[in-house]
């Protein structure tokens, strides 16, 4: 005979449980056996995913040895060009608080005197001379331009007997064949002393 299916309980998990084979109560349970596996091996790849990233950020924030030396040396670089930038700057400032007025006072005074004809093409201060403590009187070099030699050696005596000037020298003269009139031009070391001032 033919079984009749008489139970009116409601269809619930528990009777569809109750209803199921074996094997498929087994494979049911080998099926959640199976997804809590996996989501054991995704937490664990999630820390460790986790793990790396800090450790490469902590990597990236504390420079390697050979970037430490790097970067050392760049900041050793920058303080030497420092220390050139204030070494030029003071020159600078030196050789702008010369006595100007005073040495163009003096040397109007050279070249107009008698039988003196000079052009003045350019006044350098000299920057091989340093602090006014150091001793070494301050100077300045100086380009002219004279007609011919007899002119540039009156200019010198006349310098060597300015009392503004401790000492005039003849660093160099040339001949400018190329013009017509052939001048004479000569670089001369003039010095002086703070107490002239």
């Amino acid at each position: 005979m033919k079984r009749l299916d008489l139970n009116f309980a409601p269809r619930s998990a528990r009777y569809w449980w109750a209803r199921a084979s074996l094997a498929l109560r087994v494979a049911l349970f080998g099926a959640v056996l199976g997804l809590i596996a996996v989501l054991a091996l995704l937490r664990a790849v999630h820390v460790d995913r986790q793990q790396l990233q800090e450790a490469l950020s902590r990597a990236a924030s504390t420079p390697a040895p050979a970037e430490k030396a790097r970067a050392a040396l760049a900041n050793k670089e920058t303080q030497l060009q420092d220390v050139a930038q204030v070494k030029a700057m003071n020159q600078a400032v030196l050789a702008l608080n010369r006595p100007w007025a005073a040495v163009w006072d003096a040397l109007e005074r050279v070249s107009g005197a008698p039988g003196v004809q000079v052009a003045i093409l350019e006044m350098r201060p000299d920057t091989n001379t340093s602090a006014p403590d150091s001793g070494v009187p301050p100077g300045m070099r100086l380009l002219a331009e004279s007609k011919d030699s007899a002119h540039m050696l009156g200019f010198m005596r006349q310098l060597r007997a300015e009392p503004f000037f401790v000492s005039a020298v003849l660093n160099s003269h040339t001949v400018n064949a190329q013009d017509p009139n052939k001048p004479l031009r000569f670089e001369v070391q003039l010095q002086w002393t703070q107490a002239s001032l």
